[in-house]
């Protein structure tokens, strides 16, 4: 005998109805709750211990939260969202009310950041000119002082020991007389400062460079930042202009 297979049920289109649009919704303002949860423990985790007096702290400070910015902006936007059958009672009017300013006040905290993020960027920039100037001055004080003491020996063995000292190649034969050691010390000496300068500079251009793009970047995004917290406090003044009696 053969077995009758089960027959299938047609699948129908899933239709849409206004509980399950209200429940989708609902879900985006709890996922949106949430993310601001995340984002004042991020904000918290930034700005303590406050360093105020410090301006690579700071500028670090500014950065995260520019980077931070998505998890807060977006949290707002989906506690507001609602649709057409929506019921919004007095209590969650207040609430999106109070929300509606704090986008307000984040604007200004992220706007108030530019001229911080310049002030600190332009200190940085200082400190790394002056770090490096001072990196480069004990440099060339060093390597004045090994000249000078190699120019005030006259031993082959002592010349010798110096090169040794100073990983400089090839340093000397025993059959150079001093003065040709000291010649070949110089020399070599004077490549080692060159390469010294050259590195530094190096450097210096590198980290100025990174500065740079940083000090774009951070304080790009804080005008980005405000802008984008002012738009929301605007696109939600009807929050705040809805009269509380008539959603009783």
């Amino acid at each position: 005998m053969k077995t009758q297979k089960p027959e299938k049920l047609s699948k129908k289109p899933i239709e849409i109805t206004e509980a399950v649009e209200k429940r989708s919704f609902a879900l985006l303002r709890f996922l949106g709750y949430t993310l601001l949860i995340f984002s004042l423990i991020d904000y918290l985790a930034i700005l303590i211990p406050p360093r105020l007096t410090d301006p690579g702290w700071e500028f670090q400070a500014i950065g995260q939260m520019v980077d931070h910015v998505w998890s807060i902006l977006l949290g707002l936007i989906f506690i507001f969202l609602y649709n057409q059958t929506s019921i919004i009672k007095p209590r969650q009017l207040s609430i999106l009310k109070f929300f509606s300013w704090v986008a307000l006040a984040i604007s200004i905290v992220y706007l108030l950041m530019l001229p911080l993020g310049i002030n600190d960027s332009l200190t940085l920039y200082k400190n790394i000119n002056n770090q490096f100037t001072n990196q480069q001055a004990q440099q060339q004080e060093q390597l004045q002082k090994v000249t000078e003491k190699v120019n005030a020996t006259n031993s082959s063995q002592e010349l010798n020991n110096i090169a040794r000292a100073l990983n400089l190649p090839n340093a000397g034969e025993a059959s150079q007389s001093p003065q040709e050691l000291k010649n070949k010390l110089s020399q070599q000496i004077q490549t080692v400062s060159q390469n010294a300068i050259t590195a530094v500079n190096t450097a210096k251009r590198e980290q100025i460079k990174n500065l740079i793009k940083n000090a774009l970047r951070i304080n790009l995004g804080a005008i980005i930042s405000g802008v984008c917290f002012i738009t929301l406090w605007r696109l939600t003044r009807w929050t705040r202009i809805i009269d509380e009696k008539n959603l009783g």
